[in-house]
Parts: C-alpha cells; sequence; structure tokens
C-alpha cells in the first residue's frame, strides 16, 4: 500500500474565490490518503477559508511576495519542503508555476501538479503563454476544470506538453449543498440569490442593473449576495448604486460568508453574470441545492448546464430581466427541472470523485 504523501499547495491568494473553495473541499475530504499543507505568497494576514483551512489543524504558511523574481520566497519554499518532507508540490493557477519549476529543479524527486481554473490572467501575455508551454515539461499532470480550459490551452499554448493534461471538473458536497423549501411561490415574488467575489469577472453591475429594471417595472422580489471584494472600492460602488437605485428595502450584500448555503437558503432563483469562468463552483452549489439557475452565456456554463440552466446573453441589457419578468407571470410548475439540476451534479460533479481523482494524480 503507497503511504500517504506530504503534499503542498501553492497558491498567490488564499481567502475567498473557486480555488480556495476546491482546497478547502480537499483539506476536509481526503482522510488519511494525503498530508496537505498549504504556501500562500499574497496574504499575510489569513481570513475567510484560509483561515478555516487553519482551524481544522492544516498547516498553512504565509509570505508577502516583493515585486518581481523573489529570491527569498524560494527560500521559504526550500525550507518549507525539507522541513516537511514534502513529496507533491500542487500548484493553482498560473502565478506559482514560476517557482514550482525552480523548486523542481532543486528537488528533480518532486512531483508537480498543477491545476489551471481560470485563463484569462495569463493568455493577454505572449511571455506568460511561452513560459507556461516550457512549464508543462516539468509537471506530471496539468489538471484543467473543464473542457473548456482545456481547449483554451491546447488553442493559446499549442506546445503545452497534451499528454500531461487532463480534466477534473470542479466537485459539490451534495450532502452539505441541499435542496432547500420555497418560502413563497416563485410567480408572487422573485427572491433571488448569488454567491461571488466582487470583481470585474463576476459583472455584479448586471445583476443590481436587472434588480433597478425590475424595481421600475414594479415586480417584487428580493436579492441577496454573498461575496466581497480584495479591495474595498468594488464593494462600495456597489453599495452607492443600491442606495442612489432606492434598492435598499430589496437588495442586501452580505459580505463573506463561510457557508454559501446560509445564502442559497434565501431565495429560489441563482444568478450568475460572469463574463469568464473556468468551471463555477457557486453555479454547482446553487444546483445541488435546487435552484432555478440563470446564468451568463459563456462556454462554461454552456458546459456545465446540461440542459438545466437558462442562459442569457450579457450583451443585451434587458435579457436576465426579460426572463425573470417571463417566470413572474408563468404558472408552469418548474418543479423537475430543479430536480433535474441536483441530479446532474450528483452524475457529474459529485465531490467523492473529484477528491479520489486528486488523491490519485498524488500517488
Amino acid at each position: 500500500m503507497n503511504r500517504a504523501k506530504n503534499v503542498l499547495h501553492l497558491v498567490e491568494y488564499l481567502y475567498l474565490g473557486g480555488i480556495e473553495r476546491l482546497l478547502e473541499q480537499l483539506a476536509l475530504h481526503t482522510g488519511d490518503q494525503t498530508r496537505l499543507h498549504f504556501f500562500t505568497y499574497e496574504t499575510q494576514t489569513l481570513g475567510g477559508i484560509g483561515k478555516a483551512i487553519q482551524d481544522a489543524g492544516f498547516p498553512v504558511f504565509t509570505y508577502k511576495k516583493t515585486a518581481g523574481r523573489d529570491w527569498n520566497l524560494v527560500k521559504e519554499l526550500i525550507k518549507v519542503i525539507k522541513e516537511h518532507k514534502i513529496d507533491v508540490v500542487h500548484t493553482h493557477d498560473f502565478g506559482p508555476t514560476e517557482y514550482a519549476v525552480l523548486l523542481k529543479m532543486r528537488f528533480p524527486r518532486l512531483r508537480l501538479i498543477h491545476t489551471q481554473h481560470t485563463m484569462h490572467h495569463f493568455i493577454v501575455k505572449p511571455q506568460y503563454r511561452y513560459f507556461f508551454q516550457f512549464a508543462s515539461y516539468f509537471y506530471h499532470e496539468i489538471i484543467c476544470v473543464s473542457e473548456f480550459v482545456k481547449n483554451s490551452i491546447i488553442e493559446n499554448c499549442p506546445l503545452t506538453k497534451r499528454s500531461v493534461l487532463r480534466v477534473i471538473p470542479n466537485g459539490v458536497d451534495t450532502t452539505k449543498f441541499l435542496p432547500t423549501p420555497e418560502v413563497s411561490p416563485v410567480q408572487k415574488s422573485l427572491r433571488m440569490v448569488s454567491v461571488a467575489r466582487i470583481s470585474h469577472e463576476k459583472n455584479l453591475a448586471y445583476l443590481f442593473n436587472t434588480c433597478r429594471l425590475l424595481k421600475e417595472a414594479g415586480i417584487p422580489f428580493t436579492f441577496d449576495h454573498a461575496g466581497t471584494s480584495k479591495t474595498p472600492e468594488p464593494k462600495e460602488k456597489l453599495e452607492a448604486y443600491v442606495r442612489e437605485h432606492g434598492l435598499e428595502s430589496q437588495v442586501t450584500m452580505h459580505g463573506f460568508k463561510d457557508d454559501a448555503g446560509e445564502i442559497l437558503a434565501k431565495g429560489d432563483i441563482f444568478l450568475s453574470s460572469s463574463i469568464r469562468e473556468g468551471h463555477p463552483v457557486a453555479v454547482l452549489e446553487a444546483m445541488a441545492t435546487e435552484k432555478l439557475c440563470f446564468c451568463s452565456n459563456i462556454a462554461p456554463h454552456s458546459e456545465t448546464s446540461h440542459g438545466v440552466l437558462d442562459l442569457y446573453d450579457l450583451q443585451d441589457e434587458k435579457a436576465l430581466f426579460n426572463k425573470l419578468v417571463h417566470l413572474h407571470h408563468e404558472q408552469t410548475s418548474l418543479t423537475e427541472l430543479k430536480k433535474k439540476a441536483r441530479e446532474v451534479v450528483i452524475q457529474y460533479y459529485s465531490l467523492e470523485k473529484m477528491v479520489q481523482s486528486y488523491v490519485d494524480t498524488y500517488q
């Protein structure tokens, strides 16, 4: 029997987002098959999911990287690898790959695993694309969270070592994310929720604009949002929009929440207006809780849909608004569609399948 491997997850940020949600799931569910360690080099003070991982008893190392290549960071990583007898370095998104390659040169025995969650951060710069292709020959596996991400790598980084590419979709704990009863019929009042980081990619201004349109049309609704921004400005801008358009009684911004299920339970309808995604964890969680999901028509949402997501065109300011108005007036039962959403998650995106796939890569 293979001994448990010591795995070091190397990330830039460890606070709130899709990467952090994946890391939390791996930390809580891999059991004694691996011994997980976490190193973040852009987060000095732990909060959110990073603190939750630390509180669960896992070693979490923090560091603040200086501009450019930071050789002191390399020294710190070498120290951790030696002291904790690390067998596997698992990097997430583009940033950490440079340091993983340097570590591989120092410790040839290391097994390098990489998960690419999104594409938009590095494909815009040629030097990043060139390095990613070079780095792929040092990695045992490069895991893509969706076929969209894999195809994007092949298209934008054609010299990447193809044999190391594989897809492991994000997974959801369906024992934690359970269906919640409707407090009121969706036809009488639209009870809408979203869980997303406040950032350009999540495009939350579109959802807040939709709320304004609903108010102006006299459609009764509530909208609860969970998530915050890395800096105060984006959140403050949305709060100002709410005040400017008199939406205080209908729109609630809850900030960071440890339990996404707490927010999902407040609504019957889940909204996502993302411009870009890798594989949308929040959407999967909403599907598991049997929400009606209205999502922007982007490739990762389409790939995840399996016929249960209602997709709309972000180029049309009123596309989501029109769908919600139609939902408000229609009387057709949507129970079967909501149940099917959970069945899709159980069949294709189970937490158990995802965790075991990662454990297998470590061995």
